[in-house]
């Protein structure tokens, strides 16, 4: 488990570095309570995938902090990874349609089980 949270300390360094905006790891909550801070900025999540819709088109992520829906319109192919259970990492930017927060997911950094 340290391992994978170095890893992604490196990757979230690297994204840092080469990108104009900053991303960064950020909790749901953040997300959540704080939107205006975060609308199209690229930022890091990370959390177990708590459910999984209909053909993959979305999945709910979970961390320490609550819950967000994730889309995978911006995901050109299928993410084997995307399973009920599994730990992932990922990059994209909080979204909103009328009153529904959401997430829409650029790519994934780390998958484990």
């Amino acid at each position: 488990m340290k391992m994978n949270n170095l890893l992604l300390l490196i990757i979230s360094l690297l994204l840092i570095g080469s990108c104009e905006k900053k991303t960064r790891l950020v909790d749901i909550k953040l997300l959540i309570l704080t939107p205006k801070t975060y609308y199209d900025i690229p930022v890091i999540l990370s959390g177990k995938i708590f459910d999984v819709g209909p053909g993959g088109l979305w999945f709910v992520l979970e961390d320490k902090t609550g819950y967000i829906q994730v889309t995978t319109e911006n995901i050109t192919a299928y993410l084997p990874c995307m399973q009920k259970g599994k730990d992932v990492a990922i990059v994209g930017k909080l979204k909103q349609f009328k009153v529904h927060k959401y997430f829409s997911i650029q790519t994934m950094l780390r998958c484990d089980n």
